[in-house]
């Protein structure tokens, strides 16, 4: 379970400090580390932190956690396969489209961490998936949404807005 630590402008520059490919023992403690971090920074460490380029990476860590192939991933996102492949091959950044996506979905993932931190027994948190749990919410289709997916409204701002608002919706113990 991640921690909740402050961040300081310091950390900015560190943001994206992660293994070029995905361990395959140690994956997981880089991915709670960027869930902390996303949980943890201000608003403008995020904003720096895309801007100077979203891994592609972070592509494989999103899809080990949500225990979604790859090629899922990459349609939420918006990438072709082909250009990813070349991207993550030459150790290169996301598009930038593409990297905004990949944050809002790890935005997501981060605030259903948080959602669940403090609205539950910390020993039962600790036993709880919580990542398959984000995997199948960010897949069902959502009444508040007309029946849309929340993965389907991270395609642009205005959909990652309302997707945001239903998550403080359900921080704030209002139906979900």
């Amino acid at each position: 379970m991640p921690t909740v630590v402050p961040r300081s402008a310091a950390d900015r520059d560190s943001f994206w400090s992660i293994p070029r490919s995905v361990p395959s023992r140690a994956w997981e403690a880089t991915w709670l580390r960027l869930v902390d971090q996303f949980i943890n920074c201000d608003s403008f460490t995020l904003y720096k932190a895309v801007e100077d380029g979203v891994p592609a990476v972070v592509v494989e860590y999103i899809s080990r956690a949500l225990n979604q192939p790859t090629p899922e991933v990459l349609v939420i996102i918006g990438l072709p396969e082909t250009r990813y492949r070349r991207k993550l091959e030459a150790g290169e950044a996301l598009p930038d489209a593409a990297g905004h996506r990949a944050v809002a979905l790890m935005r997501v993932s981060a605030k259903l961490w948080q959602l669940l931190a403090e609205s539950g027994d910390p020993r039962e948190v600790a036993e709880f998936n919580v990542d398959a749990w984000v995997s199948t919410w960010i897949n069902a289709p959502l009444p508040e949404l007309g029946g849309s997916t929340p993965a389907a409204l991270l395609r642009n701002p205005d959909g990652q807005r309302v997707v945001e608002t239903l998550l403080e919706r359900m921080r704030g113990g209002l139906a979900a």
